[in-house]
């Protein structure tokens, strides 16, 4: 066994919008070749090109705050990040998650400050902004490399590769070819014609056509072994990426690779370990409530989740609240008939993401009652997701409050009950939304029937005033002392 030089592995992080995408896409267009036996681009989660001689790795994942336990694992593997921060928008909430990510896994990193050619940005106000998040830059009281450039149109990207070049030459990289193969999952999916497909970077070792391969508990043999080009590969050295036909299932992100009948030195309980944990947390506390019960301590959204691939529908479960979701069924893969009919019994919501939903789906799901929502953008997803488990968590979250009042007694006139009010604050019109709150806990949302001073019909009562209410829903449940809430949302 002897050690021997490596390609270096690369991942792009930062903003949302700020052009990790399109950086990578640039890289990849220009510097790696298509050839007539691939010439279809296909997505592996993982490419190689040459740099004048030396092959560099990237790691072609999504860099938005939401993939973190992604990118976590993908610190495993990573040789060096490159930092995307946009010159018209600065340091941004994923960029300062990015930052603490890169502390976090102590790895070596630069700063590619992008989209210098938009018309009127100020550069070195992106660098102090850097500075108040301790990332000193060159030429800001630091030693941190920069490259300013322009994904979009190409500007200083040769720039970018050569300091990564150079920077990781200087770690020295080295793996050991004939050393027991270990390689990490960083992207898997099924593929109806292909079945169960697991994109890896080889750490340690060879991977080659007709090995005996487990992962997680997940075995199978090495049919096809492709690049990003669909190219057949006869081996895969360390510092490599490839795509891997013949697992039995599609093991999860992050799972380490090993051959079969091989004798490892290092820490197959641990490895065994980490598999259940995955298991018990994706498995843990589904409880099957439906959203719309009453207000209450289990009030969850019933959900169903289905993914193009594997790492996004990782990312996508870990920004869920078990205490707010209930996740009734997840997958990747087109999404099925079976599915539909299982969130119509369960009363889930379906999302999608970067699927296409053919047309008899669509109207199989109108047919049932379901609602299904399509997102081809990550942050969307998480962000609406995040919308409804704070409503969940906190009903009162998109309201404002307009008026406040007290029922002081209760009256009753030819069997109709009447709550008699003082407005506290603000004031409380016949026609606003209402809730009933008994000891700051909210029990019902009535619709007043009539609003009387007197004998007198009223539209509103301001702050000091005393009215008195009744309610279209007869069995309503008030006494005195309980509040009531006069509210609009947010939005209105």
């Amino acid at each position: 066994m002897a050690l021997q030089p490596r390609p270096p592995i690369i991942t792009i992080l930062g903003h949302v919008d700020h052009g990790k995408t399109t950086l990578l896409d640039y890289i990849r267009k220009t510097r790696v070749q298509a050839k007539e036996s691939g010439g279809i681009t296909q997505h592996i989660g993982a490419y190689q090109i040459d740099n004048q001689g030396k092959p560099l790795t990237f790691i072609d994942t999504p860099g938005h705050a939401a993939f973190n336990k992604m990118r976590q694992r993908g610190a495993q593997i990573t040789d060096l990040v490159v930092l995307v921060v946009a010159a018209n928008d600065g340091v941004k909430p994923q960029t300062i998650e990015s930052i603490r990510y890169i502390k976090e896994a102590n790895v070596p990193f630069l700063l590619a400050i992008n989209k210098i050619d938009i018309e009127g940005v100020r550069i070195d106000d992106v660098k102090a902004q850097l500075a108040e998040q301790e990332i000193l830059v060159q030429g800001f009281g630091g030693d941190i490399e920069v490259v300013e450039i322009s994904a979009k149109s190409g500007k200083n990207v040769d720039k970018l590769l050569e300091t990564i070049t150079v920077m990781t030459d200087l770690l020295e990289l080295k793996a050991d070819p004939a050393a027991p193969l270990e390689a990490v999952v960083i992207e898997s999916s099924r593929d109806p014609f292909k079945g169960p497909l697991a994109s890896v970077i080889v750490q340690q070792g060879t991977l080659q056509p007709k090995q005996d391969l487990e992962a997680d508990g997940i075995t199978g043999r090495v049919k096809l072994l492709t690049n990003e080009q669909g190219d057949q590969l006869q081996e895969v050295k360390p510092g490599s990426p490839a795509e891997i036909v013949g697992l039995k299932e599609a093991p999860e992100v992050g799972a380490i690779v090993r051959e079969q009948g091989v004798e490892y030195q290092a820490e197959e309980e641990q490895a065994e370990d980490s598999a259940q944990e995955t298991k018990d947390e994706t498995l843990a506390g589904w409880g099957d409530i439906d959203i719309d019960a009453a207000f209450g301590d289990k009030v969850k959204l019933n959900l169903i989740v289905k993914a193009d691939v594997k790492g996004t529908l990782e990312a996508i479960l870990q920004n869920i609240d078990e205490d707010s979701v209930n996740l009734v069924t997840s997958g990747v893969g087109p999404l099925t008939e079976h599915e539909l009919e299982l969130a119509e019994t369960s009363d889930a919501l379906v999302v999608a993401f970067n699927i296409k939903v053919p047309r008899q789906m669509k109207n199989y799901a109108k047919d049932l009652g379901v609602k299904v929502k399509h997102y081809d953008i990550i942050y969307h997803l998480i962000e609406d997701l995040q919308k409804q488990m704070l409503k969940i968590l906190e009903p009162t979250i998109d309201e404002v409050t307009i008026g406040e009042a007290e029922i002081l007694q209760l009256f009753e006139m030819k069997g109709e009950k009447i709550a008699g009010i003082r407005v506290k604050t603000g004031e409380i019109k016949k026609s606003d939304l209402l809730h009933l709150k008994r000891e700051d806990k909210i029990i019902a949302n009535p619709v007043i029937a009539q609003m009387k001073r007197g004998k007198d019909d009223i539209e509103k009562v301001t702050a000091k005033s005393e009215a008195g209410l009744t309610f279209k829903n007869k069995k309503l449940d008030f006494q005195a002392g309980d509040t009531i809430i006069a509210y609009k949302k947010e939005d209105d």
